[in-house]
């Protein structure tokens, strides 16, 4: 970067002024861009983690979450404990990156669960899932993406937004459920 400056006398605060104000310019600047956080090191994160929301009688399942070279992979299911069957689809799970494990920073990114935060979506889902999941119904697959998570991120799972087929759109009901539990890589 190259700086073209006219000389003038400039009083000895101005010139201080001035050197601070070029000094500090650069700060933080990088050619590179930021500095991100290292890779993950691969691994299989066995989990279990079994989460009820007995308001929609779901139940969810994370069984584990694989973090490989070329990407990651979650073991999930659901079951549907409702009345009512719901419509699925290849994206209705992802996984949400965080900083920190309070439910406050997930609350401030959903505005308090009203919609979905932001998520990794699989590219992969496989088994498929069903186009709609009735009552008493599970499904259960594995899925995958193929970015790369970074040490020290905070991961949970995002199940939705689900939503129920009802004979009228107005009484359908949509579901989302970020889980309480949480993993550190």
């Amino acid at each position: 970067m190259a700086f073209f400056c006219r000389r003038r006398p400039v009083g000895a605060s101005a010139a201080l002024a001035v050197a601070v104000a070029v000094a500090l310019a650069g700060c933080g600047d990088s050619p590179d861009g930021p500095t991100l956080a290292p890779p993950a090191e691969p691994r299989t994160i066995e989990l279990d983690w079994v989460e009820r929301d007995k308001a929609t009688r779901f139940t969810y399942r994370v069984e584990r979450l694989v973090i490989a070279d070329d990407g990651w992979r979650l073991t999930v299911s659901l079951t549907n404990g409702s009345r009512s069957a719901y419509r699925l689809d290849e994206r209705s799970i992802g996984l949400v990156l965080l900083d920190t494990q309070t439910k406050s920073e997930l609350r401030r990114l959903t505005g308090n669960l009203t919609h979905a935060p932001p998520a990794l979506k699989p590219t992969a889902v496989l088994p498929r899932p069903p186009p709609a999941l009735g009552p008493g119904a599970s499904w259960s697959a594995t899925v995958s993406g193929s970015e790369e998570l970074r040490a020290g991120t905070v991961v949970r799972v995002l199940f939705g937004p689900l939503s129920s087929i009802e004979r009228f759109r107005s009484e359908a009901q949509d579901i989302l459920w970020v889980t309480d539990h949480s993993v550190r890589l």
